[in-house]
C-alpha cells in the first residue's frame, strides 16, 4: 500500500466532509487543480476564438475540439499506466509546465502572425495528450494527499471546485480576450498553469508508484485491461459511464438551440452555460455533504440514466425558463455521476490498479466531446431537437437494460470488489 495512505488513514480526521480541506496539503492541491481547470478553460476559449477568426464553417470547430477530447480518449489508459509506474507529484508538475510551454509557444506564433489552421490542430492534439496526463493522475493523487476514508469528500470537492471554474472560467476567458487580446489571454492562461504546477514542488507526498516497474508498460496496459474484462462489476459500471458520449449532445447543441430553437441570444446561450454550471458547483457540494456510496455501481448507472433523461427533456425546449431548469438539473446529476464513478471506482479496485482504471474511466468520459461531431451530424439532416431527443432515447434505453439485467452485479462494486481481486 502507498507510504502517504497509511500514514494518512491512521491520523485523526476532522469532523464534517468541507472539513477535508484542513487535511494537510490538500488545500494546496485543490487550489492547484482549480487553476489548472481555469488555464485549460481560457486555453481553449481563446483557442475557439483564434478558429472563428480562421474559418467560418461550424464543422471545423467543433472538429477542434473533438479532436482535443479524442487524444484525451485515446491516450488516458496509456496515462493510467504512468499514473501507476511514476511518481504522482512529479508526472503532474511537468505535464502542467509542458503544457504551459504550449500555450507559450501558441502565443509567440500568434504574436508574430506565423499561426494557421493546421497549427490550432496540431496544438489541440498536444494539449488533449497532455490533458490526457493530468487526469488520472490528478484524481489518483488526491486519494495519495487525503487517503480511503477521505476520498469522496476530496472527489467532491475538486469537483466542486471544476463547477466554480465551469461558471466563471468562460467569463474570465471572454473578459480577457476582449480586454487585452488573444495573446494576453493565452499567456493568462499559461501563468495559470505554471502557478498550478508550482503549487505542488513543496508538497512532501509525492504519490509513489503502485505498479510493479519491472514490468513493461505495454503489459501492464494489457493487464489493466485484461482486469476490466474479468471483474463484472467494474465493467458493467465502465460500460455505463460509456454512455457519456450521448452527453456530448448537451454541450455541442448548445448554440444551436440558443441561437435558431429559442432566438435567445448570446446572452441567452451565457444564462443556460451559466445554470449549467451552478448546477454543477451545488450537485459536487451536495454531494460531498452525503456518506459515501455504499453501491457505487448502482449510483454511477442511475446518475447517468438521470441525465440522459435531462437530455431528451432538453430537446422539448419549449420555452428559456423550462431549458434553463433542465441546464441546472443536468449540472447536478452529472456531478453526482462524476463523484460516484472517480471515487467508488477507485475504492473498488485493488491499489495497484487505480490509475489504470481511472485512465479506462477518462476514456469512456472524453467521448462526450466525440459524440459532439455526431449529434451535430445529425441535427443538419433531421434537426437539433430531434437530434437531441435520439441522443437522451438511446442511453435510456440502453441504462435501463443495464440496471434490469446487471441489478445484482452493479450491486457487488465497493470495497469488497478490490478485496475479491
Amino acid at each position: 500500500m502507498n507510504d502517504s495512505i497509511e500514514r494518512r488513514d491512521t491520523e485523526p480526521r476532522p469532523p464534517g466532509p468541507l472539513a477535508t480541506l484542513g487535511i494537510p496539503y490538500f488545500g494546496r492541491v485543490w487550489l492547484a487543480n482549480v487553476l489548472q481547470f481555469l488555464g485549460t478553460t481560457v486555453q481553449l476559449f481563446t483557442l475557439q476564438w483564434v478558429v472563428t477568426d480562421m474559418t467560418t464553417s461550424r464543422g471545423i470547430l467543433g472538429l477542434v475540439i473533438s479532436v482535443q477530447g479524442a487524444a484525451v480518449a485515446l491516450a488516458s489508459p496509456a496515462a493510467g499506466v504512468a499514473a501507476d509506474r511514476l511518481p504522482k507529484r512529479e508526472l503532474l508538475i511537468w505535464g502542467r509546465l509542458g503544457l504551459c510551454a504550449s500555450v507559450v509557444a501558441m502565443t509567440v506564433m500568434t504574436y508574430l502572425d506565423w499561426l494557421e489552421l493546421w497549427h490550432v490542430f496540431v496544438f489541440a492534439a498536444g494539449v488533449g495528450l497532455l490533458g490526457a496526463l493530468f487526469q488520472p493522475t490528478a484524481l489518483t493523487y488526491v486519494f495519495d494527499v487525503v487517503g480511503r476514508e477521505r476520498a469522496q469528500s476530496a472527489v467532491a470537492l475538486n469537483s466542486a471546485g471544476i463547477g466554480l471554474g465551469q461558471m466563471a472560467g468562460p467569463a474570465l476567458a471572454g473578459m480577457l480576450v476582449a480586454g487585452i487580446g488573444v495573446v494576453g489571454s493565452w499567456l493568462s492562461a499559461a501563468a495559470g498553469l505554471a502557478a498550478a504546477a508550482f503549487l505542488l514542488v513543496a508538497i512532501p507526498i509525492r504519490g509513489a508508484p503502485t505498479a510493479n516497474g519491472a514490468r513493461s508498460p505495454s503489459s501492464e496496459l494489457v493487464e489493466g485491461f485484461r482486469f476490466v474484462l474479468r471483474t463484472p462489476p467494474v465493467l458493467l459500471a465502465l460500460l455505463a459511464c460509456s454512455m457519456a458520449f450521448f452527453n456530448g449532445a448537451l454541450m455541442a447543441m448548445r448554440p444551436a438551440m440558443a441561437r435558431f430553437v429559442l432566438d435567445v441570444g448570446s446572452e441567452g446561450m451565457g444564462l443556460m452555460a451559466a445554470c449549467a454550471g451552478l448546477g454543477n458547483l451545488l450537485g459536487a457540494i451536495g454531494a460531498s455533504a452525503l456518506p459515501e456510496f455504499r453501491r457505487p455501481g448502482l449510483a454511477i448507472t442511475v446518475s447517468m440514466l438521470a441525465f440522459a433523461t435531462c437530455t431528451l427533456f432538453y430537446s422539448f425546449a419549449f420555452s428559456l425558463p423550462y431549458v434553463l431548469v433542465v441546464e441546472f438539473a443536468s449540472g447536478v446529476v452529472a456531478q453526482f455521476w462524476q463523484i460516484s464513478a472517480f471515487s467508488g471506482l477507485q475504492l473498488a479496485v485493488p491499489e495497484a490498479m487505480r490509475g489504470r482504471v481511472m485512465g479506462i474511466l477518462f476514456t469512456t468520459s472524453q467521448l462526450a466531446q466525440v459524440g459532439g461531431v455526431f449529434v451535430g451530424m445529425l441535427a443538419d439532416q433531421v434537426g437539433d431537437q430531434i437530434a437531441i431527443a435520439v441522443f437522451g432515447t438511446v442511453p435510456i434505453v440502453f441504462l435501463t437494460g443495464l440496471l434490469v439485467f446487471g441489478y445484482r452485479t452493479l450491486l457487488r462494486l465497493g470495497p469488497e470488489t478490490a478485496r475479491a481481486t
